[in-house]
């Protein structure tokens, strides 16, 4: 079976990978163990082992390629509006909530809606990676002159990332609905614009 797989283009990590998010979107990750990967994939029940020490090993991995794709997807917003950094905060704030609507088990994992999963968690390369992108973009902002150049980067990114990854949960557990905010990037635009224009006219310390 590993040698079909691979055959196939997949490495034995990359199946038990998605054979595990695979099983999230119908079961509580807490309760998935490397039998049921390995029986979900048709693989030898050690296999997973082979390749991942425990558990926490699998979903440090999956927490990181799960980073490096929405890092990949955050440049890509950004170089489409290299001339403008406030349009760049606009596309990556919708960008973030695509990639959760899109990929919502990597979400899972990588954003820590179950605590149990990251109480070892190590850190994440390519979250560092993310963060330094978004921080990039709001330094741009400022030095365009759309944001003050007086307000802390890491800050303004807590504002935004607070407002944006709210929303993305409540609206992914239908708990906001379009019938009541209407269209949901459109919503979480507004939200975003709102924000910008309040830090620009707070007063400077």
């Amino acid at each position: 079976m590993m040698a079909e797989r691979e055959g196939r283009g997949r490495s034995m990590p990359d199946v038990i990978i998605a054979t595990f998010l695979e099983l999230m979107r119908t079961r509580n990750p807490n309760s998935i163990t490397f039998r049921d990967i390995a029986a979900a994939a048709g693989i030898s029940h050690m296999a997973p082992y082979r390749h991942f020490r425990s558990k926490q090993e699998l979903l440090n991995r999956i927490g990181d390629v799960g980073f490096g794709m929405l890092a990949q997807a955050l440049e890509d917003a950004a170089a489409r509006h290299a001339r403008d950094p406030r349009l760049q905060i606009l596309a990556a704030c919708r960008c973030y909530y695509r990639f959760a609507v899109d990929n919502p088990s990597y979400a899972q994992v990588m954003f820590g809606t179950d605590r149990e999963l990251w109480d070892k968690a190590e850190p994440l390369p390519a979250l560092d990676r993310t963060r330094a992108i978004l921080l990039r973009i709001i330094y741009h902002c400022q030095l365009s002159g759309d944001l003050p150049g007086g307000l802390d980067e890491k800050e303004v990114l807590g504002l935004l990332w607070a407002h944006v990854h709210g929303f993305t949960l409540l609206a992914a557990n239908r708990v906001l609905t379009e019938r009541e905010i209407g269209p949901p990037e459109a919503f979480l635009e507004k939200g975003v614009r709102l924000i910008l224009a309040g830090l620009e006219a707070a007063p400077r310390k």
